[in-house]
């Protein structure tokens, strides 16, 4: 009876032991995807050893990650401004984008690149070493401005513009009325477009865009006629003052009837300008009619 029962709880022991011995086998699989080249319907990746780093790329989107050493050339770069319209005396933040020979692109922030503005000062004030642009103070008319950005050989450029807000709408920006009246909008019988605050029979509106000071009685435009010596069928013309590198355009002109006939017309009958300081003088060598007379047009572009 005791052999018996002995042979049986050896028997139950050897089971038990077998069962544990079976639940503890582990099957292991590798991951590492090591110089392999993978692709999806939206997806590719080339793995480096370690298959965590490498080139990988979904639609247009290209990441590079985990190289050590890897040199890449710049191929070539592009600049952008945001915005890449400023009002007068404010501020647009210059970056860029480098691509590279494997494909790859690199962003660029505003101290990356090297920035110079052919147009600076005006209307494109300064840009500083993070490539933070400010426009200029003022501009008589929506000014058009390039910027160069340099780096590692390439080069490229963005366009931009500078325009003066009219609260208004009168022709007048605000930075001019501020400027003069300290007001960005019309107060008084002063400081409105058709308003002559000196007398001088000169409203604002053809102050500003003569680049006049409204508040100065001295500050006029004038043109002057005076015939030429030993030539009466011609006259000298003197206007002044002329603003440069504003964007002003002169134009003389001429009609022989106030009352009625023809309207206004280009002087084409003229000599050369000749610019002394803020004053052009120009010679009608076509002064033949029995009365004649002149204007400067003076408009903005």
């Amino acid at each position: 009876m005791k052999v018996n029962t002995l042979g049986l709880a050896v028997v139950a022991l050897v089971a038990l032991c077998s069962t544990t011995f079976a639940s503890s086998v582990i099957t292991t699989s590798s991951i590492d995807g090591g110089g392999l080249h993978t692709t999806s319907a939206n997806y590719t990746m080339d793995g480096s050893v370690g298959g965590i780093d490498g080139i990988s790329s979904a639609s247009a989107d290209t990441a590079k990650n985990g190289y050590i050493a890897q040199l890449t050339e710049v191929v070539s770069v592009v600049v952008t401004s945001q915005p890449d319209a400023v009002a007068v005396s404010g501020t647009a933040q210059l970056t860029g984008t480098a691509m590279l020979d494997d494909s790859t692109v690199l962003a660029l922030s505003g101290s990356d690149v090297a920035w110079t503005s052919p147009n600076e000062p005006y209307p494109v004030f300064s840009i500083n070493s993070g490539g933070l642009l400010m426009a200029a103070g003022f501009v008589y008319a929506t000014a058009p401005a390039v910027v160069n950005g340099y780096y590692l050989g390439a080069t490229s450029n963005v366009s931009l513009s500078v325009f003066a807000p009219d609260s208004v709408g009168d022709g007048i920006p605000d930075w001019w009325r501020q400027a003069y009246f300290g007001t960005a909008t019309p107060t008084n019988g002063h400081d409105c477009a058709t308003c002559d605050f000196d007398g001088t029979g000169q409203d604002n509106l053809f102050k500003y865009v003569a680049g006049l000071n409204p508040t100065n009685p001295a500050s006029v435009f004038v043109l002057k006629i005076a015939p030429v010596a030993g030539q009466p069928t011609e006259k000298t013309l003197t206007y002044d003052p002329i603003l440069i590198g504003s964007g002003q355009v002169y134009t003389v002109q001429f009609r022989t009837n106030l009352t009625g006939g023809a309207a206004y017309a280009s002087l084409t009958t003229t000599s050369a300008l000749v610019t002394n300081g803020n004053m052009v003088s120009v010679t009608d060598l076509g002064a033949t009619q029995t009365q004649k007379f002149y204007r400067v047009n003076i408009s903005l572009p």
